[in-house]
């Protein structure tokens, strides 16, 4: 036969729980505001390596540019 749990047969559903679901809550909030923090780190680094990694290859693309408009002369590069 089914019945319903009271109070006393489930710890959950006593006073002390229902507060350690909150800060339980509370932990889960913060770890996810830490997560988003780390997140907007890291995609702030992977921008500034985004940035030089395009600037490096416009530089390497101009290069092969100027290579390939003079196929009779060599160019020298610094790259």
């Amino acid at each position: 036969m089914l019945r319903l749990l009271t109070g006393l047969d489930c710890a959950m559903m006593t006073g002390p729980m229902g507060q350690l679901k909150h800060r339980s809550a509370t932990m889960k909030g913060q770890d996810l505001i830490s997560l988003a923090q780390k997140l907007a780190r890291d995609a702030e680094r992977h921008a500034i390596l985004s940035a030089s990694l395009e600037r490096q290859a416009d530089r390497l693309m101009v290069a092969g540019l100027r290579l390939l408009d003079r196929p009779g002369k060599q160019v020298r590069t610094t790259v």
